[in-house]
């Protein structure tokens, strides 16, 4: 399978980096995605070159691709221009002919099917220690488990849409092969997805250059709980990566840097070479608008009145434009507004709200969670809150939506709290319709027994 390069992995030295000997201390410049193949898997050298051609994958899917698929069915954006496969998904009405919804399975599963090889191949190459086994084990595993997690927020209802979590989920490929397969279960999809971060939290280093790390695996672990509406794992998960990982927010909104920063758990990597920007904003170059007047992601008018009606909230001042007047105004986006930058994929500004989040609907440590909101608030120019109970966790749920907007997060939380029973909806259509989940590419289609989502349309 060819995969088209939104952007390559570059490797550089993170000043967190640590000293010591690591799997990958050998940094190329550029890792060629296709020169990997099973036969030329014999060596650590080998596994060096696959392992961080994973990371290459990992870093087309989530540079942007994943991320504004989920942001079409949610409610923060308005009609795409000028992508007829972006306005399909926006009006819930996919079909198994989306190629950007199969560019965005086909990296998923390609990094998968690496992970597996990885694991498969690391016991026959002989110059290669088992600390070293251990640690690419780990890292295939983190891979992996971000890549079905990804996809099943996208492709199957989320947990909770029954009461055992016995409907679809997605395909599991847990084995180095690449016979076809059916759908899991969700349950079991949840279940394979924690058993991967529970190794990988185990086996990755506390440190280890811009790959992943334990903090990574215990940040995507407080992802997952949430999802599950498990909020004493996901406050428990949290405060591990908040409290004991060297992790700070920063002064500034900008998360999206031309570089490092301290609020990066897991990102990918991009940077400017011979003072020539390399272009790598990925598929949120969409929805840059300072040197584009008609962007082809750019934020409703219900959403960009809601984001910028506080004149105090530094977001709302730097993340936004209107283009135009009347009825012909764009509310564009300028939150990506770089020609290059490091993707957050996991960050600290998540962990806080995570937390935030489960504390106060556990009821349980509020001055916690209090304390993590007007963290973010205070960040973004706003007064703190006193506030309690009911009051306190729906404010946590509007810095959310604002501090995360664009970012892939919306709709999945517009599912999550439909799943806990109160009414959810996306621009008017109910949270568990068959368009709040996108259909499978055509390749799937040709796999006997194989069942499709339904037919799109929230009707």
């Amino acid at each position: 399978m060819k995969i088209k390069h939104i952007f390559s992995l570059l490797i550089v030295v993170a000043a967190l980096q640590s000293c010591s000997e690591s799997l990958l201390d050998k940094y190329p410049e550029k890792t060629d995605t296709q020169s990997v193949s099973e036969e030329a898997v014999k060596t650590k050298e080998d596994l060096q070159r696959l392992l961080i051609s994973s990371y290459d994958v990992i870093a087309n899917m989530y540079g942007g691709q994943i991320q504004n698929l989920s942001e079409l069915l949610g409610d923060n954006i308005d009609a795409p221009a000028n992508q007829n496969d972006y306005i399909q998904i926006y009006t819930r009405k996919t079909d198994i002919f989306n190629g950007t919804i199969g560019s965005v399975y086909q990296n998923a599963y390609i990094t998968i099917y690496r992970a597996n090889q990885l694991i498969f191949k690391k016991d026959e190459v002989a110059d290669i220690s088992e600390t070293d086994k251990l640690q690419l084990e780990a890292e295939a595993r983190f891979l992996r488990a971000l890549s079905h997690h990804g996809i099943l927020r996208l492709f199957a209802q989320p947990a909770g849409y029954t009461s055992d979590n016995s409907h679809l989920g997605i395909v599991l490929r847990m084995e180095f092969s690449q016979s076809a397969g059916q759908r899991s279960t969700v349950k079991e999809c949840y279940e394979a997805i924690l058993s991967d971060l529970d190794f990988a939290e185990l086996n990755l280093p506390e440190s280890n250059g811009v790959y992943a790390t334990k903090w990574s695996a215990k940040a995507l672990k407080a992802r997952v709980y949430l999802d599950m509406n498990k909020y004493q794992l996901a406050a428990d998960m949290a405060s591990d990566v908040i409290n004991n990982g060297p992790f700070s927010l920063i002064d500034t909104v900008n998360r999206f840097s031309a570089g490092a920063n301290t609020e990066q758990i897991f990102a990918t990597v991009s940077y400017n070479q011979n003072n020539v920007s390399d272009d790598r904003g990925g598929a949120f170059l969409n929805y840059r608008s300072d040197n584009n007047t008609n962007p082809t992601m750019r934020a409703n008018a219900e959403f960009f009145s809601y984001a910028t009606s506080d004149t105090l909230d530094k977001r709302g001042m730097n993340w936004y434009r209107e283009i135009g007047a009347g009825t012909t105004t764009v509310f564009g986006v300028a939150k990506f507004d770089r020609s290059f930058m490091w993707i957050p994929i996991l960050h600290l500004t998540e962990m806080k709200l995570t937390r935030a989040e489960a504390l106060a609907s556990l009821g349980s440590n509020v001055s916690t969670a209090q304390n993590d909101l007007n963290d973010i608030r205070d960040r973004a120019g706003l007064p703190s809150v006193t506030s309690t109970g009911v009051e306190l966790l729906q404010t946590i749920r509007d810095e959310r939506r604002k501090e995360m907007c664009f970012e892939g997060d919306r709709t999945t939380q517009i599912k999550r709290l439909g799943a806990l029973g109160g009414a959810s909806f996306s621009r008017n259509a109910p949270w568990n319709c068959p368009g709040m989940v996108i259909q499978f590419p055509g390749a799937e289609n040709t796999v006997t027994g194989f069942v499709l989502n339904p037919t799109g349309g929230c009707e």
